[in-house]
């Protein structure tokens, strides 16, 4: 199968930086299905694309018409995920569910530790979900990975990227 090529990596990381939805289309797939398993290359492609973990994945084979339409299926629930307004109950029901999972950060005792407080969805397109938390320095970008991987789980929208921004709540 074909590798990636600099200008690929180059866009997946500008499409991750802006927090934009995508689908990741390999076409002619027709020509490289006896010389790899799907599985395997879009094991491939989660590697070296790790930014766009969240896109689906979908083989085309353009000139027979083949998986096009689930391809233009697969856009609509794209869309349905990422124009979705989560009800702040539900948002901060998967919060405390991480929170109990109690998995903290490296920063150790001396700085103390991230608290979230509550959160409200802001923005659809991407999800944008504000956090009022007690320090925001505290939230690590590992940290703020962990907790935007489970809410994608929690929240059902795993297929498309969500933005977390963190606030000092005031008392």
């Amino acid at each position: 199968a074909v590798s990636i090529s600099q200008v690929d990596k180059k866009l997946a990381k500008i499409i991750a930086e802006e927090n934009k939805s995508c689908i990741i289309i390999v076409n002619k797939w027709d020509l490289a299905k006896e010389s790899a398993v799907t599985e395997d290359y879009g094991e491939y492609l989660t590697k070296v694309l790790p930014g766009l973990k969240y896109a689906p994945i979908a083989f085309t084979t353009a000139t027979e018409a083949k998986n096009i339409q689930s391809v233009l299926d697969l856009t609509t629930e794209i869309f349905k995920q990422t124009t979705k307004w989560i009800p702040t109950v539900k948002l901060n029901k998967a919060f405390e569910m991480i929170k109990q999972e109690k998995i903290g950060t490296s920063r150790g005792k001396k700085k103390g530790w991230p608290k979230i407080y509550y959160a409200t969805q802001i923005a659809v397109n991407p999800i944008t979900i504000l956090m009022f938390v007690n320090k925001p320095e505290l939230f690590e970008e590992n940290y703020l990975r962990y907790v935007v991987n489970r809410l994608r789980s929690l929240l059902l929208i795993e297929e498309v990227p969500i933005k977390l921004l963190a606030r000092t709540h005031r008392k």
